[in-house]
């Protein structure tokens, strides 16, 4: 045992653990914790860009590693991803990393937002959500036609969407996959009628169209 305590001791004095810091590394090119393309450019901080090597992991997954990249391009497959991307300065054997969630694809569906009597209810807020992460999300106001859309959704995918409108206290939600739907109808109703998380299946308070 005392062996083993002073030869970890010695290697720790000649190889040195690498320190690890956080490090807001993208300048831009990701819409953070929402929906992005699936062809992504990424442009890296100017003051990180010199730096000798950059891997990028997605979901524990070595994408690639490159060598002082200031731009970067991503093609990524439908759906979630927990993106790492990690720095290593050698000279100071520090290592930079920022961990991201996105999500991306090519789909795009069309809600549009009734009242009781049918007529498109404008200005009001719409949520899209993954289910299986809600963290990542988008907000989108609706227009005078009653009408939002959401770009940039994986298909066959799970989505949770809700519709509020707090001047009239009413509001509408469902829940649906994104391979079988482009269009969705969502009509408001009294918020106090909304008991469980899915609606009577002979009183909807959405359709497809």
């Amino acid at each position: 045992m005392i062996f083993f305590i002073v030869s970890l001791t010695l290697y720790r004095s000649i190889f040195p653990m690498k320190e690890r810091y956080f490090k807001l590394l993208i300048h831009s090119g990701l819409v953070m914790n929402s929906f992005n393309p699936s062809i992504i450019h990424l442009s890296l901080n100017k003051h990180i860009s010199s730096s000798n090597l950059i891997s990028i992991l997605d979901n524990n997954v070595i994408l690639f590693q490159v060598l002082n990249p200031s731009k970067i391009t991503m093609i990524l497959s439908d759906g979630y991803h927990h993106l790492d991307l990690i720095i290593f300065d050698d000279i100071e054997n520090i290592e930079y990393y920022q961990s991201i969630e996105i999500s991306t694809g090519s789909q795009s569906l069309l809600v549009t937002v009734l009242d009781k009597q049918y007529k498109p209810v404008g200005n009001i807020s719409v949520h899209l959500e993954l289910i299986d992460y809600p963290n990542i999300n988008l907000d989108h106001q609706t227009n005078q036609f009653g009408e939002v859309i959401f770009s940039n959704l994986p298909q066959h995918i799970p989505v949770y969407i809700e519709a509020i409108c707090m001047t009239t206290k009413r509001q509408a939600y469902t829940q649906i996959d994104t391979l079988n739907y482009r269009n969705l109808t969502l009509i408001l109703k009294e918020m106090s009628l909304f008991y469980d998380d899915e609606y009577d299946a002979s009183d909807r308070g959405y359709y497809a169209v």
